[in-house]
């Protein structure tokens, strides 16, 4: 009974699947890709922040961390570049 009950409630959230598993991956990645873009862009701003009020180590630090992981998604399409995977499941842009 609880299994049907359960099946019942699952096939709407199946339904907006994109149909395939690569569309969904690349969505579900570009939402980690944008939380990261913003979460690395307030630890650079914060970074900023630590210099300002004379803590020079902790802000440069910051500041290096948030570029990694703003630039996180660029960092792994050079890799795959480089290595000669160039299919990757969600595009970042034009990497030359």
């Amino acid at each position: 009974m609880k299994t049907t009950l359960f099946a019942k409630q699952l096939i709407p959230i199946l339904a907006q699947t994109t149909g395939d598993l690569a569309g969904g991956a690349s969505k579900a990645l570009g939402i980690v890709m944008l939380i990261g873009f913003i979460f690395g862009t307030i630890c650079v701003v914060g970074g900023g922040f630590a210099i300002r009020r004379g803590d020079t180590d902790a802000g440069k630090l910051s500041i290096i961390g948030g570029l990694i992981i703003a630039g996180a998604p660029i960092i792994v399409k050079a890799l795959f570049t480089a290595f000669g995977i160039d299919s990757s499941t969600v595009d970042v842009g034009a990497f030359q």
